[in-house]
């Protein structure tokens, strides 16, 4: 991935310092120029590897989806269905750190919908899961 990163913005810099000569006064725009596409390059480069290495990891990838959704369904209003996708997960999911994940966005969300008892309840559960995992 760096490889490819790497090729592609000296190839993008080489483009850049081919095109048509400038003035000498201009030079120094160009070079500033320049530097402000291989700095937005890089950082679009590093948004697809921090992409491609959380959805490579399917526990990562996982709990990327469930904030994504409870995003989405905040944004439409629906906050408190986010709640059955997550009751969903904990039904299927024997994996403990999704399921971990699982409970604090549960709670976060039956907090943020006015159900902090249920919420508590929520985090005592998951947190009774964790230790009993943790012991040797």
């Amino acid at each position: 991935m760096n490889a490819m990163r790497n090729l592609a913005l000296t190839l993008a810099a080489a483009v850049l310092f081919a095109a048509a000569p400038a003035p000498a006064h201009a030079q120094g725009d160009e070079l500033a120029m320049m530097q402000r596409f291989v700095d937005l390059m890089q950082g679009y480069f590093g948004i697809i590897e921090a992409t491609h290495d959380v959805s490579s990891e399917p526990e990562k990838a996982a709990i990327l989806k469930m904030q994504k959704i409870k995003e989405l369904l905040e944004e439409r209003g629906q906050k408190a269905n986010a709640a059955d996708v997550f009751r969903d997960v904990l039904e299927q999911s024997r994996n403990p750190t999704i399921r971990s994940a699982a409970y604090v966005l549960l709670a976060e969300t039956l907090k943020e919908t006015g159900r902090s008892e249920e919420a508590t309840r929520v985090l005592l559960e998951g947190l009774k899961e964790s230790v009993a995992a943790a012991q040797p």
